[in-house]
């Protein structure tokens, strides 16, 4: 597969895959870059990460905002802000019409990170 094709930098497709490796979706311990990742490229990826996982139904809504929000804190501040703010709806609103309007935005801001999951995982799967 031509990893080449996605949008992504080598930096955040290297932050990706350690991301991946550390929640043992991926068994792969090469990472495909010399480029660190920012802070900023690793947070994103624990997240996206983590979205991937709860699509998968692998962890509960309330889980992901969690973790989104306590990965993302320091490193981006208006994602942190709009966590925020889909806690608190999710909170004081606990449905599913919330949680699949809160995922289709999540999904759009990582689409990306989430196309990339899917092919390094499809992948590896046909490996």
């Amino acid at each position: 597969m031509d990893y080449e094709n996605y949008f992504l930098s080598q930096s955040q497709q290297a932050a990706l895959q350690q991301a991946m490796v550390n929640t043992k979706l991926l068994n792969s311990t090469s990472i495909n870059s010399d480029n660190m990742p920012t802070p900023e490229q690793q947070a994103y990826s624990i997240i996206a990460v983590a979205l991937y996982r709860f699509n998968l139904q692998k962890i509960k809504w309330s889980s992901f905002l969690k973790t989104a929000i306590n990965t993302v804190n320091n490193a981006c501040q208006w994602l942190a802000t709009e966590l925020a703010r889909c806690q608190q709806e999710y909170k004081a609103q606990p449905n599913d019409a919330v949680i699949i309007e809160q995922n289709a935005l999540l999904n759009g801001i990582f689409s990306e990170e989430l196309a990339y999951i899917d092919a390094l995982l499809g992948n590896e799967a046909h490996a």
